[in-house]
């Protein structure tokens, strides 16, 4: 297994640009938005490439920037909803996900 380290200094410079170019923060994607505005984010090659920058080095700065970025509160929001949605695809099936779903509209 490989490990990394990005200098602070580089990664002061690229994280909020990293961030913005990625999947991390998802802000014009939506379909309410028309089409030649929608964008989804880029994967860590391509804003690697678009940075100048070696991708293990995006995807380092990526990692550590959606730690600093997103409170603790909202990872374990995310771990409970992922669990929760996990055993109840395992006792329902995908029914389970649409009737919840279509209960919450």
């Amino acid at each position: 297994m490989s490990f990394f380290f990005v200098e602070p200094e580089t990664y002061r410079r690229y994280k909020d640009e990293v961030l913005r170019l990625s999947n991390s923060i998802q802000i014009n994607i939506h379909e309410h938005f028309p089409a030649g505005e929608r964008q989804s984010g880029l994967t860590d090659g391509q804003i690697a490439e678009k940075l100048g920058l070696e991708e293990h080095v995006v995807r380092e700065i990526r990692v550590v920037a959606e730690r600093d970025f997103y409170p603790i509160d909202e990872w374990e929001e995310a771990i409970r909803f992922k669990r929760e949605a996990c055993e109840g695809y395992m006792k329902k099936g995908v029914s389970y996900a649409t009737k919840k779903y279509a209960r919450k509209k």
